[in-house]
């Protein structure tokens, strides 16, 4: 046998290239598209992808931003035919990824941003997407350019909203902020409640919150907090805050019901929550549902809008008003179908 069929042959030996080769058979797919069928990251599937390449399996062929993936030609094609592996169903019609691989995927996202710095804004982008100015992004979204200026490391321009001016945070007050990210809504807040009051942020990637507490430090804000957790299950006390801020966040939870149980457990009665969020305006496919960049891009996680309101009612608040920002779909998501909505509820006082 020559060296090219030993080649061939030990490519098609792990159940990870099998099952590639076999969704390849009946469709060409970007690369990012193989993560849905498993528990492997894009790193690995590039890396078993570059090996059935290597065997003269496969090819790639640039569109854009893109790398798609299919059999090299029509002998290779029958060839595997011939020995009988079989074709794979749409890889794209999986099942949306278990709430484990949702986080995993989110925390590999923000924990590279954290690191590397910078920001391709919370929207999606399949296998890659361009840098946006941070400062940019945040003024579109109503913050202040001349305050943002004065926190540059903390403003990542993640964010789809501005929470902080949705309604009043007053001095002596205990602000909560889930999803701080590096910091920037919660030094904000800080500014607010001044040193009489405290923030809190939460955070379940842990670079962020190490970037956070640098952060803190160097800006000199002793009134915040940032702690290591997740806002399904809050390491907050019971009735301890006032005020609850999160921005562009919460579509990247799982369990979405819980964490508003959670915001509602640590609320103090009377206390308010102020929410910018992705909804969606129609569901996503199920190929959408399973994206990786549209997870960690704040969209394949996101619920329709009647459903979101549906489960800050259902924790016990009472919604006093909301409000949208259609145009963010054009700025930061492709036209897709989605929109910023601005939400103020109160936990009814006792």
């Amino acid at each position: 046998m020559s060296e090219d069929m030993v080649r061939f042959f030990k490519a098609l030996g792990d159940e990870t290239r099998l099952t590639i080769v076999g969704y390849l058979l009946k469709n060409e797919h970007c690369a990012c598209d193989f993560t849905t069928f498993s528990d492997k990251d894009q790193t690995t599937i590039s890396r078993h992808l570059k090996v059935l390449s290597d065997a003269g399996i496969v090819k790639s062929t640039r569109r854009g931003r893109n790398s798609v993936y299919s059999i090299k030609n029509d002998e290779v094609r029958n060839m595997l035919n011939s020995i009988g592996i079989e074709h794979q169903d749409d890889c794209c019609d999986a099942p949306k990824p278990s709430s484990g691989r949702i986080k995993q995927i989110v925390k590999r996202k923000y924990s590279k941003i954290a690191v590397e710095g910078g920001s391709c804004g919370c929207g999606p982008g399949c296998c890659g997407s361009e840098a946006q100015d941070p400062i940019q992004i945040s003024a579109t979204l109503g913050y202040d350019k001349n305050e943002l200026s004065t926190l540059p490391e903390s403003n990542l321009g993640l964010g789809c909203g501005n929470p902080g001016a949705l309604g009043r945070i007053m001095e002596g007050e205990t602000v909560l902020d889930l999803g701080s990210g590096a910091g920037m809504d919660a030094f904000l807040a800080a500014n607010r409640v001044g040193k009489s009051g405290k923030v809190i942020g939460v955070d379940m990637t842990e670079e962020m919150v190490k970037k956070a507490r640098k952060n803190a430090r160097s800006n000199g804000y002793k009134n915040v907090e940032f702690r290591h957790g997740d806002i399904e299950d809050l390491p907050v006390d019971n009735e301890s805050v006032d005020v609850i801020l999160s921005n562009c966040v919460i579509n990247l939870v799982p369990d979405k019901s819980k964490a508003f149980r959670e915001a509602y457990r640590v609320l103090r009665p009377g206390g308010r929550m102020y929410i910018s969020d992705m909804v969606l305006l129609k569901e996503l496919t199920k190929k959408q549902r399973a994206d990786e960049d549209l997870i960690s891009g704040c969209v394949g996680g996101a619920v329709l809008k009647s459903e979101y309101l549906d489960h800050i009612a259902a924790a016990g608040f009472q919604i006093e008003s909301t409000g949208e920002d259609k145009k963010v779909a054009k700025r930061q998501y492709k036209n897709m179908p989605v929109e910023s909505m601005k939400i103020v509820a109160v936990k009814p006082a006792a």
